[in-house]
């Protein structure tokens, strides 16, 4: 069995473009942002690269890239626990926060908490795919890495980039990483 999956991280947010905490909270995609996701489309594309499922967080900036890759009207499924992380009372202000939020956890959610939920989405969305499936999720920078970095272990790996792409491969058992881009580079 052989299940390719195309972690993507939503395009560049208003707070991104204000180098504040987001978490789970949610600010709107910048038109650089748009543009970012147009790129990853342009490149699905170019790459003939079509989806047999597709999934994004509940946020929706998630789902704001998601539909801009794939275009309005494709089908595609929203879990809770591909969210990103709570910051807490961290979240809206600047990144220079998250030092001390971490500091004083809870009511941040833990690294361990945000991994092990997104393996849990991870694991719904490879039970119920089929052999030879390829799968689109659009997820947010940390609970995507923290997933890829427990998971594969492969030291290729560093972070997302806004509209950055991580190609895995899944036998039903090991996920492996394969690659990654990011088409929006330039943008």
């Amino acid at each position: 069995m052989a299940i390719e999956l195309y972690l993507v991280r939503h395009g560049e947010t208003l707070f991104n473009q204000q180098h504040r905490m987001q978490g789970s909270s949610d600010s709107p995609l910048t038109e650089r942002g748009k543009k970012q996701a147009l790129a990853v489309r342009d490149y699905f594309a170019q790459h003939s690269l079509e989806f047999d499922h597709a999934y994004c967080s509940t946020q929706e900036r998630t789902s704001d890239t998601l539909e801009i890759i794939l275009g309005q009207g494709v089908p595609y499924k929203r879990l809770k626990n591909l969210k990103e992380r709570n910051y807490g009372f961290a979240e809206g202000r600047g990144i220079w926060w998250y030092p001390i939020a971490k500091l004083l956890q809870p009511p941040m959610e833990s690294r361990q908490a945000a991994t092990a939920r997104i393996k849990r989405a991870m694991m719904r969305i490879q039970r119920d795919a089929q052999d030879g499936e390829r799968i689109l999720i659009v997820g947010h920078g940390d609970t995507l890495s923290s997933y890829i970095r427990a998971t594969c272990q492969d030291a290729r790996f560093f972070d997302f980039n806004n509209c950055g792409v991580a190609k895995l491969t899944s036998d039903g058992q090991k996920v492996t990483f394969d690659s990654y881009v990011w088409p929006g580079k330039k943008i």
